[in-house]
């Protein structure tokens, strides 16, 4: 029995179909895609503003009177934990910024408009304003806020270097709205270490620390300024070890990590020593063991101690 394989006029033909097929049901699984990704931006707003009700509930202050606006921003928000550090815009695929502001308005029971981007809750209507973002005079109407005695880089942003176990000063600041008034008091400190938000800075460790500070308006718009906190540590620690030490071929009780002979200290205040070598009790001869303290920050010193067994 002969066996026919595909002519090319075939295998063109289902080609064609293929790709007709395929033209065919590309939009729709785009349209799916798409949808799917609405559906997470609106779920990720919902969870924003569902954050800003859970913190307001916490802090009444910002709770305003009928018809008056409170706002809040994103990263008062993450520094109380109720959001991540990092949010992604499903659909842009940006970064929600730490200055974006969400207002709080006292509207009683009136009916608020709905919105992708409000949520009434009660007698409170929050919204994210992600327009006041947008628009294209939002630079100019933006407050500013300045660190007293810092110079900033070319990105606005301030950096401080200090060396461990040193003691950290909060910066002095000021802030003002584009009209001059005085806004110092309003300004929000967040303080963030490794991906986290953390209440203070700890100085017994090389890090690097972000303090955010943020500042809203009476209009809603917000600005916030960053500073780096790096705290570097690059001095040894200091290792005490005898240089030989004479012990009995009966003595195998010999510990050669006693306290007494064998210290490390270091600015941080912690090391830690290991050693390598060993001794072989009950064989007569000389052996070298190499110690090691190592600090926090990485930082390391090297002893020898000759140890004779006879």
């Amino acid at each position: 029995m002969n066996k026919r394989g595909f002519t090319l006029v075939e295998l063109l033909g289902v080609i064609v179909i293929l790709i007709i097929v395929i033209a065919l049901a590309y939009p729709s699984v785009i349209l799916v895609i798409d949808s799917g990704k609405e559906t997470s931006e609106q779920q990720q707003i919902n969870d924003i503003l569902m954050s800003a009700y859970d913190y307001s509930i916490k802090n009444t202050e910002y709770l305003p009177d009928k018809d008056d606006t409170t706002y809040i921003t994103l990263s008062q928000l993450k520094n109380d934990g109720l959001l991540k550090i990092s949010i992604i815009n499903p659909i842009s695929e940006e970064e929600y910024f730490d200055d974006l502001v969400i207002s709080i308005k006292n509207i009683g029971s009136e009916y608020a408009e709905k919105s992708k981007y409000s949520k009434k809750t009660g007698d409170y209507l929050y919204t994210l304003e992600i327009e006041k973002t947008q628009e294209q005079d939002y630079i100019i109407k933006k407050p500013t806020i300045e660190l007293i005695g810092l110079d900033s880089n070319s990105n606005d942003n301030y950096v401080s270097t200090i060396d461990v176990n040193t003691d950290y000063e909060e910066a002095r600041y000021k802030a003002t709205d584009k009209n001059g008034k005085d806004l110092t008091d309003k300004v929000i400190i967040n303080i963030l270490y490794d991906g986290k938000a953390v209440k203070d800075i700890d100085t017994t460790k090389a890090g690097i620390y972000y303090v955010n500070y943020t500042v809203v308006d009476d209009e809603g718009y917000a600005s916030m300024v960053t500073r780096s906190i790096i705290i570097t540590d690059d001095m040894e620690p200091v290792l005490t070890v005898p240089t030989s030490t004479t012990i009995s071929i009966n003595d195998s009780s010999f510990n050669l990590l006693d306290k007494s002979e064998v210290k490390c200290s270091d600015n941080s205040g912690k090391c830690d020593i290991t050693y390598t070598g060993e001794i072989k009790f009950g064989t007569a001869g000389k052996y070298v063991i190499v110690y090691t303290a190592k600090d926090p920050s990485g930082n390391t010193t090297k002893a020898e101690r000759v140890i004779t067994v006879q």
